[in-house]
């Protein structure tokens, strides 16, 4: 494959007109694309062609941590593969890349001999299809298509390396986060932590699957142990939020929606924790509003929507459920965009609207990557209550709620 070493430049320099003429002469491993702006690189990296991330950026910024999250979705939690040019990098700075497994900056004066560098090396490590970097950048991939049989070949082809590397461990725990698998995640996630104590992304990655899977308090001894080492993450302070939301300590989490608030206000994490206080204390409108400005939600937040939507389904209001999974299918990963599309297909069959529940079952297996058991029970299910529907209407019969193959259980 053709790959891309990606060169962003936040610094609002003079990058755009010299950075051809610094790196020519420089042997590079792969093309080389230049970009001035967050929405520019993240086109480049939702395309697939970059290997290599090379920021530069005087000081840390919400723009920087929405690149390095974007680049660990993309390609992968791949420290060799990234740099961050800057002469002078503040504590701040350093320990906000630190959270993403970056430790080394590059120095303006030696950044396309250090580039080049990386790439010759990033090109290597990949040609070798059983490394470790080539296995996590397949995985990676695999989990953006979304196809969850192509997820769960990748994260199999991994086999026992995970034992033994931690960012083989960290990526097996993303793959099970994809596929649903909670506790696997939290297994795989605790295992990377236990290789590396100073991989910041596999304990936060655990700190958020706990609190999936409804473990409150050992989610938050995680997140309050990487708080007292850097204060300064403001996608903690919202994880924390969010945790105290769930213990019903809504003083609490109002505390950390401010300090999360006061470090980046438009950050989507940020807005999550603040939607979620909204929604536990019945402003659903409000927290709606706050859904326009999202994208990408964590799992977390995806389970708390469906978990609403399946509570107003089940309580007969139908129609507000579909309004949300309607928002929420808009704002969370690719790769959990079928269990909103599930939803949404059995509250449009409890709403008796046969067709768009058949449409909302397409789309899920489409999003799925194939059929599946409880999906075509589902799809059996509506077939059947809209043909005894239609039998009633021909005789003149009842128009009750029809069985249809029996109730089918939400997906969270």
């Amino acid at each position: 494959m053709d790959w891309t070493c990606l060169l962003v430049d936040l610094t609002g320099g003079d990058l755009a007109q010299t950075w051809q003429e610094k790196t020519a002469g420089q042997e590079f491993a792969t093309s080389l694309s230049f970009v001035g702006s967050r929405e520019e690189a993240e086109v480049m990296l939702n395309g697939g062609s970059v290997l290599v991330q090379i920021i530069f950026a005087k000081e840390n910024s919400g723009d920087v941590q929405s690149l390095l999250r974007s680049f660990q979705a993309n390609v992968g939690c791949i420290a060799e593969f990234q740099g961050i040019v800057c002469d002078e990098p503040s504590p701040v700075f350093m320990a906000g890349v630190f959270e993403f497994g970056i430790e080394q900056f590059i120095a303006s004066t030696t950044w396309t001999k250090d580039v080049a560098a990386i790439t010759r090396n990033a090109v290597t490590l990949m040609s070798d299809a059983q490394s470790a970097e080539a296995k996590t950048v397949a995985l990676s991939r695999s989990i953006r298509s979304a196809d969850q049989a192509a997820i769960k070949k990748a994260a199999s082809a991994i086999g026992d390396m995970a034992e033994y590397d931690y960012r083989l461990a960290y990526a097996k725990g993303k793959a099970a986060e994809a596929t649903g698998d909670y506790n696997g995640a939290a297994q795989a996630f605790g295992s990377a932590r236990g290789m590396n104590k100073m991989f910041r992304p596999s304990a936060a990655s655990l700190g958020e699957t706990l609190l999936v899977t409804g473990k409150i308090d050992e989610a938050l001894d995680v997140f309050k142990s990487l708080e007292k080492t850097n204060p300064y993450d403001v996608e903690r302070k919202a994880n924390l939020a969010a945790a105290y939301v769930e213990k019903g300590d809504f003083a609490m989490a109002q505390r950390y929606v401010d300090a999360a608030v006061k470090l980046a206000p438009s950050n989507s994490k940020v807005l999550e924790a603040k939607a979620q206080v909204l929604l536990c204390t019945g402003k659903v409108g409000d927290a709606f509003k706050l859904m326009d400005d999202m994208s990408e939600v964590g799992p977390f937040f995806a389970a708390k929507l469906n978990e609403l939507g399946i509570q107003l389904s089940q309580a007969g209001k139908g129609k507000s459920a579909l309004a949300l999974y309607q928002k929420a299918h808009k704002i969370v990963r690719p790769e959990l965009k079928y269990k909103i599309s599930l939803n949404a297909a059995l509250a449009c069959r409890r709403l008796k609207a046969w067709d768009m529940a058949l449409k909302y079952v397409s789309r899920c297996e489409k999003e799925f990557g194939g059929n599946f058991p409880k999906l075509q029970k589902i799809r059996e299910s509506i077939s059947a209550a809209k043909a005894e529907e239609a039998q009633n209407s021909k005789s003149g019969g009842s128009d009750g709620e029809g069985g249809g193959g029996g109730s089918v259980e939400e997906a969270s």
